[in-house]
């Protein structure tokens, strides 16, 4: 599985339970809302005390995820009278169409929520998909993991039957507050978010995004040169990226701007970007141009040199 190493869970002994419940509270995880594609709204604090909670974090376009769609269906089947089964869609270069498309293909009837905002998987690191996440009763995170493994199945069944006091809480990495990536300044900044794989990994599933995502970066790369009184920065993506990932997707493209991970989500989170690429332009630290779609290059090089 891609980024393997980056995946492999902590576990810590029971005597951190309680600061596993309260760091999920400092961090207010569990007042994040995620909404349905029909708009019902829900939020984690609605289940503590009362159910435990097993959330699958996916994607359509996600291989792995996709290919464990029947353990979860089975998953809500068979325990989903005691545990709140929860799939939650990143909504990363996603759509209700496909969302839909996906539960009848796989004949889903477990409950499925977006991620809309990006928040929720943010609280919970989130580094790739899939992302299994089960927190028992008392809102102890009791399990995380890429895989729909035994140690997973083993743990719901557990929780299920209200067994959990006895397993050990698992660290979620604290949400810190970084300095922003994006230098306060007075000249004209162009952003540019992407990924550093979703030109090739989508080419199969996505072709479409995938193109585009080729298109964008060339003409990123193409308007940085011709308007170097921009202060242009790239940001990636940190879903199974590390710096290995960074420098030979820089190479690949033959990048001279700033690129960064955005290694807490805290920039694409901060400006509302679920689709990789997308190019946001800043006057005085204000928005005044957004586009993620890069099949016309003189449109989009347009709007760039319209606002020098």
């Amino acid at each position: 599985m891609i980024l393997r190493n980056f995946l492999t869970a902590i576990m810590f002994t029971i005597g951190l339970s309680m600061f596993t419940l309260v760091h999920a509270q400092d961090n207010k995880m569990f007042d994040i809302a995620v909404t349905s594609i029909d708009g019902k709204s829900i939020t984690l604090n609605e289940y503590v005390g009362k159910k435990p909670v097993y959330l699958k974090f996916w994607a359509t376009w996600c291989v792995p995820c996709r290919e464990q769609m029947p353990h979860l269906q089975e998953t809500y089947e068979t325990f989903g009278d005691d545990v709140e089964v929860i799939a939650v869609n990143i909504y990363i270069n996603d759509s209700a169409e496909a969302i839909r498309a996906t539960q009848q293909e796989f004949s889903l009837t477990v409950p499925v929520m977006v991620d809309d905002t990006g928040e929720l998987a943010q609280a919970f690191d989130l580094v790739g998909t899939p992302y299994h996440i089960l927190i028992d009763i008392d809102g102890k995170v009791v399990f995380k993991g890429h895989d729909a493994s035994a140690q997973l199945d083993k743990t719901i069944k557990l929780v299920s039957a209200s067994n959990s006091k006895t397993l050990p809480a698992v660290e979620i990495e604290p949400l810190i507050a970084q300095p922003s990536l994006v230098t306060s300044t007075d000249k004209l900044t162009a952003l540019y978010f992407t990924s550093t794989w979703c030109d090739w990994y989508l080419a199969e599933s996505r072709p479409v995004i995938a193109k585009n995502c080729i298109a964008g970066q060339q003409q990123a790369n193409a308007l940085s040169k011709a308007t170097p009184d921009i202060n242009w920065l790239g940001i990636t993506s940190r879903l199974w990226t590390g710096e290995k990932e960074l420098h030979e997707y820089k190479d690949k493209y033959q990048i001279d701007y700033s690129l960064v991970i955005d290694s807490n989500d805290q920039e694409f989170v901060r400006y509302k970007v679920k689709d990789f690429p997308t190019l946001i332009l800043l006057q005085d630290g204000k928005e005044k141009f957004r586009t993620s779609d890069f099949s016309d290059e003189k449109k989009v090089a347009d709007a760039i040199l319209e606002f020098k």
